[in-house]
This record gives C-alpha cells, structure tokens and sequence, in this order.
C-alpha cells in the first residue's frame, strides 16, 4: 500500500544500492536519501523542535493539532486525524467505518502488506482483486466480478505515481451497496477533478513514512475525512477510546474510555518535520515529475524496458499523478538489480510477492484463484532512484547503467529533456555532496531563506549553570514547572526546613521535564537525520538501545516497540490469544489492560484488588480462573508492585501464561528479580511521564523465552522475519521504534539510577510523613523499598476531593487516575458479567489520589507537598 515501504530500513539498512562502483569512478546513488535537503530545511526544523520542547507535550500536542490543521489545509479535508503511521490509520478507519467481524473487504492483490494486513487487525477478511497493469491500481472489471455477498468494503490502492479510477470502482461500490475506503498513504498531492486522494469515500489515509514524498524522520501517518462522525470516532480510537487533544492532562489515560481504543497518538517531533517539510512540497513534487520526465525519455528505447509509467491524468480536468516512485517493469529483473547494485546504484524491488501469495495469508486458501497482472508485475517490477535532489547526471547514470545491462551501449537520444537544477545550485554542485544524499526535501534556497526569515536562536533556552549537590531555584509561576536537571544534580530529600522556600507551584508533571537535556536531544535529532546511513526505525541506535536494557536488566532478550501499549498486543498476539479465549486482569487499572486483550480478540476477565496496594488480588484471580483462560495479565500500579511469586505460582499451576504489566513499573526489583521478568514476558512505557521516559511514544518488551522474542520481532515489523524483505510469515503490525528516541534514550539512560533514586527519597519522605494520618482517613503505600516502583505516588484519601482542592489552593496539583473501574467503563461494560461487583475497584476509583514525585522536586516543594497534606488532616 502505500502504508507502503514500511520496512526496517532504508538506505543503508537492506535497500539495494549505496555499495561504490566498482570503476571508482561515480559516487554511488542510493534509492532513498533525505539528508542533503534535510541540512537545507534544518532552520526550520530545528525552531520547530524548539516551539516542542517550549509547549513540554511530546506526543498528541500543539505541534500535532497545528500539522493536523496545516494537513486540512494542504489536502482540502475536512478532517485530518495525526496518529503513529499510515498501517494505523488504516485499521482505525475500517474501525471507524463500522467493519464487523468477517466482512470481507476487496483489496488489490499487488500493494504493500499492510493494505490487507491492517483488514485482519480489523477484523475483517481480504478479497483479492487483480489490477490495472497500466495504473497497477485495482482493475474496476475484476472488481465487479469479485464481490460477494459478504463483501461490505472496497479498499482501491493508489500506487506509486498515479491513482486508482475512482469513477469506475465508485460506480461497482454504489451497484453493490459498498462503502469504499481509500489505501492513499502514499498519494499526497495526487488528485482527481481537483479533490484529493482519499476523499472519494468514507475516507483515507497517508502514510509519513521517511521515504514517502513527505516524509517525518520515523513513523507517522493520518487519516483524512469529511464525515464529522468518522472524525471523532478515530480521534477517540487512537487514543485509548478518548476524544480531543489533551494539551494540559497528564496522562491522557486517566479518564474513562468511551470504546477500547489503541495508542496511535503522533509525536511532537515527527509533526515538527513535517511542518516544515510541507512548505516545499510544491516544488519536491514539480521536482520529482521534471525527474521521471527524464528517466522516461531515457530509458523508452531501451530493449529489455518493457513498462515505463504513464499518467492517466488530465490536468486540464484539475487532476494530477505525483511520482513518489519511478516504477519499471524489466526483463531479467532480478538480474538487473544485481548489475545496478553493483554499480552503486540504489533500487527497491516492489512487490516480489503478490498478497494472495504471501505466507501470512495462507488460510485464506487463494491457490485455485488466478491474479495474472499482479503476478507478472511481482516477477518484473522495479524501482529506480527517485528524489528532489537528485541531479540530471545522477538520472542519466542510473539510465546509462539499465542500458548496458541490455545493450552494452546506451542508445542516443536526443530528446532527453534537461532537468535544471532551478535556485538549487548546479548538478555538479549536487554530486559534490554525494556522501550525504537527500530524498524528498526541498532546495536550499528555500530552506535558507526560511531560516533567514527566522531563525531558532531567538527561542533557544539560555545555558544552564546546575552543579552537584545544588537544586534550582524554584519555578516562575509563568512556567508553572521547575527547571530542568538531572537527578545526580539534586540534593536527597531530608535535610529540609525552614531554610527552604515554599514554590509558587509544584505541578504533578512538569512542563519542562526534559529541559537539561533540550540541546542534546535537537543535536541528536539532526544528527541522525544526517547520518549517511539514512537509517530512522529500528537501526543501530535501536539495537544498542536493547542491548543496554538487557544488561540492565539481565534479561535474555528486549525487543522495542511503537509503544507500552503495542507491547502488549504484541505479547498477546505472539501467545496466540484469540477469539474466546479470556485473560484476567485487574478492575482497576489503565485502558490498555483490558483494550489489549480486546484489540487481539480475546475477552477481558476482571479481578478485584487488594484494597491497600491497589495492586489486583492474586486470590480472586484464582478464583475466576475457567477453562477458557489463556492468559493472567498482573500490572503493577503507582508504586508497587504486584505479588509476582504468587502470580508466577498461579500460572504454573494451571498451565497459563503469565504476562507482567510492568509499564510503569522500569528500574522496580522484587526480590532479586527485576520488574518485567517474573512471567514470560513483561512490558514497559517510555512515554514521557514514566520514570525512564523519553519525548515521545516507545515501549518494550522483556523475555526470557527466545522463541517468543522471535515470534514478537516479526509482528512488530508487519511480520517479516528480516531475512527476505516484502515476504510476510505472520499478520504483523506496525510497532517499530524510531531511532531518534532511542538516541535520547543512550544519551541519558546513564543517569536513570540516580533520577530513581530520586523519586525513591521523595517516596520514602512521603510515606515517613504520612503513615501517621492513617486515623485520619490518609493513607500512604506500604513503605520500604522492595518491590516498589516510583511511577507517581498514590494516597487513599476518604475525603479525597476535599484534600484535592485543599492542596490546589496550596499550590500542589494533583491527578485522579481512574475515577472509573474498568468493567464500569462504556468501552468494556459488554465483558462485565450482569450483577458482579468489584468493591475494592470501586472503593479506589472514588479515594486514590496522587501527588508530584517526579525527579525535578526541590526539597521545598517536596515539603511544602507533605506540610500540606499534614495541615489538611490537621484540620480534619
């Protein structure tokens, strides 16, 4: 699809190309590359990235909701939802649409993996349809001829440079009462009678993969509508069955879910590159016609060229194809892409292996139906280097290199039309710089006279002074947040008094919670944007990220993910829990743990918990234990953590899988063993609020068990087992972990112990001023240090709205997690057994209230937090 080239890699990660030429004497000319362009927008990106860290919202913030307008704008959609990525956007717009459980919904047999893939997690079933050989889009004829009485949807794909006949497949789609969902992830800009790509239906999506003609640095994607009620229902879907931006809730989780949900919320970031992408995209996309204008007049008399794209547009009608890619079909081809990679020259072949055919899809039993087209364009296709920044003489190599692989001589001719290198500095000038190459940015001048038109030093943080052993001054009130630091740049808590000046604020999450380190990360950010690897999901950072995380932990295998709450689909999933089977969970708790189970069709199973640790009660798990259990999912909560040995006892004994939701729970030990690897596999959160947070969304996933680790691996790169790109073994998803976190992630995992054991003191101090108010009616978690984790901390109060206000008029914000048990949620009330209670879940819901605990608390607004509390009970 065009959620298409959702891969593991690029240029430099398996993409064909980039290795010298032999001869020595051309540099190489890689299919994909944005760094060039990448360096000339960097002005631009970078007072972007600065506005991110000035607004202290990572993920589904300002800079998200003003991409999602600029999008609206762009597109002339009158909805544009941001999520994670175009597979995403894909599987929520069929959720949004009503798909049902065992709708068949026709889709093209040749498109990228997750144009059916995203059916299944659906819940849906594809029905294949062959293409057009001429738009490689589905063919309206087979359309017809396909549809079932099961048949509810119809997915056309635009492809590569041009769009599916939406006039023709809407006629089959209204004949045969279809709902038509468009797969337009990579056909941003392509447009038909002058509406845009994904707006011919229900709705549609568009990827932001790096690649794509506009690209983020990781993934992204978005869905685009007209249909009000569409629009909410994916906005609540990619949040955890919540609507709305939530600029000032920390976190967004807290409040009750209308429908199970999924986290697919954007990162700031990738909205931030894409801002400022999007103001060439005019010119990348002329820049890309004038280029494969080139390649056509080229390469058309070559023998062994047997398809070159052709345009079914008709500007004069306001339509318009965009190249995202220069697509050939060519004899020998796999010998061909052998002889250009040799020569330094970058291809991709899409796609070697028809849908119908790929492993994943083998149930679906397609081998007595025929897909010639598709088939005959999977053994001959391929795709040449295709970017703005590419010069004429680059163009001409690749073209020069095609044509003494068939004829040892490149014909002449004449016609080849010159492609200039318009404001952009000579073709010489572009080749000069061919260890840094660029993909779909735009010209220098335009990047420069951005960054001329204004800079970013202007909204640049002044330097920071902080020694050891000293705290910062306490916030401004404007901020409302304290500065920035390390934990090894504070004091422990305890020497505190009236030396101490109470703040104006302490808020539960600051704004500023990675104000030390908002150099560091906007270098990273161009530094791997710039790497000549061009390598942004699941690259070397990524790897020696998961190696750091197994020698902190000891554990066997960590495999990253898009996020804590993918992680646990991906577990489940990789357990093959499926429909009617069931996983107990706790009544009290965040959405995923019970939308997990739901999201991967198994049924939700709620136990009541323990009424001091709020953790879930291991005897009233056993007690609902049945012959449908697949699975225990036990999650450690707040700042403590669940009674694993019993847990781990309860699976053995009845043959179940145990998995630890330990989200929240990163750098928590009990015992000897660490939280995450008591059951066969745990999870954690790095999104930003957590103890090892990072500025954006990521999970992942801890294992003992290799053939697990294996099995999740695959899924959370669309099921591809990196040996054979484009061969899918299993209906993965798209849960891949974007190379600039984990950059900031290595560049500040050192000081994680010590940020801890800051939380840690500020818990112990608590508990220590606490403990005594239990008489009156506040009481703190159990103390000491096993077995506990400092996520937030967490006090049940029977007048907790009262203490809430109190403390507000003191200047202390507080958070209610979970005013809702979750069986009495909308979203999961159907799983909710008439008549059963969950009394300590409830009783939780209405009392737990908890207080600031993160690292940046000075010892003043650590005690002006306690003073506060105690002056309330005082009063009592």
């Amino acid at each position: 699809m065009g959620a298409g080239l959702e891969i593991n890699s690029l240029a430099g990660q398996g993409i064909r190309g980039g290795a010298p030429d032999p001869g020595g004497s051309s540099s190489p000319v890689p299919f994909f590359s944005q760094a060039r362009g990448f360096q000339r927008l960097w002005p631009l990106v970078e007072q972007n990235l600065e506005c991110v860290f000035d607004s202290g919202k990572f993920s589904h913030g300002a800079q998200v909701a003003e991409w999602e307008k600029a999008l609206s704008a762009l597109t002339g959609a009158r909805y544009a939802i941001a999520v994670n990525s175009g597979t995403d956007a894909l599987v929520l717009l069929l959720r949004a649409c009503g798909l049902r459980p065992g709708d068949e919904v026709l889709v093209p047999a040749y498109s990228f993996f997750a144009t059916a893939s995203s059916v299944v997690l659906a819940g849906g079933v594809p029905r294949f349809v062959d293409i057009d050989p001429a738009t490689y889009a589905m063919d309206p004829r087979a359309l017809a001829e396909a549809v079932t009485p099961a048949c509810r949807f119809v997915m056309p794909v635009h492809l590569f440079h041009t769009m599916a006949d939406m006039a023709a497949i809407g006629e089959v789609a209204r004949a045969h009462g279809l709902t038509v969902v468009e797969d337009s992830a990579e056909a941003i800009g392509m447009r038909r009678g002058g509406r845009h790509a994904g707006l011919f239906g229900a709705g549609g999506v568009l990827s932001f993969f790096p690649s794509k003609t506009l690209g983020a640095l990781g993934d992204a994607g978005a869905v685009l509508t007209d249909d009000p009620e569409l629009a909410y229902t994916v906005d609540a879907l990619r949040h955890h069955g919540r609507a709305g931006h939530t600029l000032d809730n920390f976190p967004a989780i807290a409040t009750q879910s209308s429908r199970p949900g999924v986290n697919s919320k954007m990162d700031d970031v990738q909205a931030a590159v894409l801002l400022a992408k999007s103001t060439t995209l005019e010119e990348d996309i002329a820049r890309r016609a004038a280029l494969a204008a080139r390649y056509t007049e080229r390469l058309r008399d070559i023998p062994g060229v047997l398809r070159l794209p052709r345009s079914t547009a008709r500007p004069e009608r306001g339509d318009r194809d965009v190249f995202y890619v220069y697509l050939i079909e060519a004899e020998r081809r796999d010998d061909l892409v052998a002889h250009l990679d040799a020569h330094g020259i970058g291809t991709e072949v899409y796609y070697p292996v028809p849908l119908p055919r790929q492993p994943a899809f083998a149930e679906l039993d397609c081998r007595d139906r025929r897909f010639p087209h598709a088939e005959a364009a999977a053994g001959r296709a391929v795709a040449l280097p295709l970017y703005p920044d590419l010069g004429t003489e680059e163009i001409d190599r690749v073209c020069q290199a095609v044509a003494d692989f068939y004829v040892r001589q490149a014909p002449k001719n004449p016609r080849a039309p010159e492609v200039p290198h318009t404001r952009r500095g000579t073709t010489e000038e572009v080749r000069g710089e061919a260890g840094v190459e660029a993909d779909d940015v735009s010209a220098a001048e335009r990047t420069e006279a951005a960054g001329r038109k204004e800079t970013a030093e202007g909204t640049k943080t002044a330097g920071r002074t902080e020694t050891a052993d000293t705290l910062p001054a306490a916030p401004d009130a404007d901020d409302a947040a304290a500065d920035g630091a390390d934990a090894g740049d504070r004091a422990g808590v305890g020497a505190v008094g009236a030396a101490h000046v109470p703040p104006v604020r302490v808020e539960f999450f600051p704004r500023k919670l990675f104000e030390a380190d908002r150099k560091e990360l906007i270098g990273l950010f161009r530094e791997v944007a710039l790497d000549p690897s061009q390598r942004f999901i699941l690259g070397s950072r990524t790897e020696e990220f998961e190696r750091v995380l197994r020698d902190s932990l000891g554990a066997p295998d960590v495999v990253l993910c898009g996020s804590g709450t993918s992680a646990l689909e991906l577990v489940l999933t990789a357990m093959e829990v499926r429909a009617g089977d069931e996983v107990v969970v706790p009544a009290f708790g965040c959405a995923p743990l019970a939308a997990a189970v739901v999201n991967v069709g198994g049924t939700p199973v709620f136990a009541d918990i323990d009424p001091h640790t709020m953790v879930v009660d291991p005897d009233d798990v056993e007690r609902r234990i049945g012959p449908r259990t697949a699975a225990l999912m036990p999650a450690h909560m707040f700042s403590v953590m669940a009674d694993m040995p019993r847990f781990t006892a309860l699976a053995r004994r009845h043959g179940l899988r145990l998995v630890e939701d330990s989200a929240v729970a990163q750098g928590a030990v009990l015992g000897s063993t660490p939280a995450g690897l008591w059951g066969d596999a745990g999870v954690f959160s790095f999104v930003q609020v957590k103890s090892c947070g990072m500025p954006g969304e990521g999970g992942a996933v801890v294992t003992r068990d290799p053939r697990l680790a294996a099995r999740i691996r695959m899924l959370r790169n669309h099921g591809q087992d990196g040996r054979q790109r484009f061969v899918h073994h299993l209906v993965g998803r798209n849960s891949r972990f974007d190379e600039v976190q984990a950059a900031f992630q290595l560049h500040r995992f050192d000081g994680f112990p010590e940020r801890l054991e800051r939380r840690a003191r500020i818990a112990d101090y608590y508990t220590e001023r606490f403990a005594p108010l239990a008489g009156q009616g506040i009481v703190p978690p159990p103390a000491g240090r096993d077995g506990r984790c400092y996520y937030v901390y967490t006090l049940l109060v029977e007048e907790r709205d009262a203490l809430r206000a109190h403390l507000d008029r003191a200047g202390v914000a507080t958070h209610v997690y979970y005013p809702l048990p979750l069986p009495e949620q909308a979203a999961f009330a159907r799983y909710a057994p008439v008549g059963e209670q969950w009394p300590r879940a409830r009783a939780a819901a209405a009392r737990a209230l908890s207080l600031p605990v993160h690292h940046l608390l000075s010892d003043a607004e650590v005690e002006h937090v306690a003073d506060s509390v105690c002056a309330f009970a005082a009063g009592r």
